[in-house]
């Protein structure tokens, strides 16, 4: 049901490429109607016992009764077979040698009747996957030119890129749906078409045997023609757009997860000044600073910000860590816990220097939708709240850095997702 729900939402105007999911939707219609419609006029074309048929009107051939074996074929209305052979036996009373031209006229009309409309299926099969890579390279561009913005932080970037991309997909997956869908129709009905196209070849050329026995000294078969020539051939389904299909998008994939792993992760590096390890705090109210740093060492994390005092004159490779490992591992949940409680009081402090009525109790979701809803670009009260710095030991290996930068980076509160401290700097060495 997920993927019915994203599909749905597709055709919504907020979608990027929601005219491609209309347009999709629209000749599909047109398509399983023309479709239906064919159906339909092969079934009221056929709607006869051909070899029955066939047995009756030979029986009346053989037994001269002319009159009453186009009778037969004349109650059959349009149905192929019946006109052709009525039309054969018709010519029979007062053109014998115009027989056979007259039967693979009609047959040709009824063919003609049979196939009509049938190759605008064909053409739906094509523009189908067509509108739905057009729809996808529109919504791609679309995506990347939300996340080419400046103020959008690279961290963030990733995942709206590959939203846009999961979003852009629906029109190349509805596209190849429907063309699927189209090409199996048709290979369904010409193949009906075909046997009924067989069918009445055969038993108008037994009926015109009957009506002028070839001559035996020829000891040939006389067969109806329909015409032939490039127009008389058959249309088949054209498989190159799925092709390009392919050639583009794949390389399109390609490039844009790329540009997602580039994009995960936001890294500025300190000044050289600022690269002296651990982190303390501001007594200032006004134009104070967050400050806020992480130490990674062996016995666990500790976390520095103004809202923590610090004594100074202890080395930081000496101080108990904050939040200390557990079973021999980092406890990452315990940090993001730890970095929410700062966020919450960080956003809190700036809200109340323009909002003073700010209620303290408010949850950290609250606080994050107020501030990001309000102008506060003149407040001067923790101008760094989006940053973090981070420090490990020589020892500590890479993927415990990177999982500290996701835990810092966003929380997930039970009212939504809140961004953190996506601007994330790796500060110098511990100093002993």
């Amino acid at each position: 049901m997920g993927i019915l729900t994203e599909l749905g939402k597709a055709f919504l105007p907020s979608h990027d490429a929601f005219i491609f999911m209309w347009l999709l939707a629209g000749f599909g219609v047109v398509a399983f109607s023309i479709a239906l419609e064919r159906w339909l006029n092969l079934n009221r074309r056929t709607d006869y016992n051909a070899h029955g048929l066939f047995e009756k009107i030979k029986q009346l051939i053989d037994l001269k009764k002319i009159d009453e074996a186009f009778g037969i074929c004349a109650a059959g209305g349009k149905r192929a077979l019946p006109r052709v052979l009525a039309a054969g036996i018709a010519m029979s009373k007062e053109e014998p040698n115009l027989i056979a031209s007259t039967m693979a006229e009609e047959s040709t009309h009824m063919a003609a009747a049979i196939e009509k409309r049938l190759n605008l299926l064909v053409m739906f099969g094509n523009v189908f996957t067509l509108f739905g890579l057009l729809g996808t390279v529109y919504g791609l561009i679309m995506s990347f030119n939300a996340v080419s913005k400046p103020e959008i932080a690279a961290i963030e970037k990733s995942s709206m890129l590959a939203a846009g991309i999961s979003t852009a997909m629906n029109s190349t997956l509805v596209g190849l749906s429907l063309s699927v869908l189209t090409v199996m129709l048709y290979a369904f009905i010409r193949a009906r078409v075909d046997a009924a196209l067989q069918e009445i070849d055969r038993y108008a050329v037994a009926i015109l045997n009957l009506l002028v026995p070839p001559d035996l000294n020829q000891r040939k078969l006389i067969a109806l023609t329909r015409g032939g020539g490039e127009e008389g051939e058959i249309a088949d389904a054209d498989v190159t757009p799925m092709l390009n299909l392919m050639v583009i998008l794949i390389p399109v994939l390609l490039t844009s997860s790329e540009f997602v792993k580039v994009g995960t992760i936001e890294l500025k590096l300190p000044e050289a000044a600022q690269t002296g390890g651990g982190v303390g705090g501001s007594n200032a109210a006004e134009g104070a600073k967050l400050e806020l740093g992480v130490v990674i060492t062996s016995k666990g994390f500790n976390v520095f910000n103004y809202f923590k005092a610090e004594d100074k004159n202890q080395p930081v490779g000496e101080k108990q860590p904050d939040i200390p490992l557990v079973n021999g591992a980092y406890n990452f949940d315990a940090l993001g816990l730890k970095l929410a409680d700062i966020k919450k009081k960080a956003l809190l402090e700036i809200i109340k220097s323009s909002y003073p009525d700010v209620p303290a109790q408010a949850s950290l979701y609250q606080l994050y939708k107020t501030y990001i809803s309000k102008d506060f670009s003149g407040t001067k009260v923790f101008s760094d709240h989006e940053s973090i710095k981070i420090v490990a030991e020589d020892k500590i290996k890479y993927e415990t850095v990177v999982s500290v930068m996701d835990a810092a980076r966003g929380a997930k509160t039970p009212d939504g997702n809140v961004t953190m401290f996506p601007n994330v700097a790796i500060a110098g060495g511990i100093i002993q």
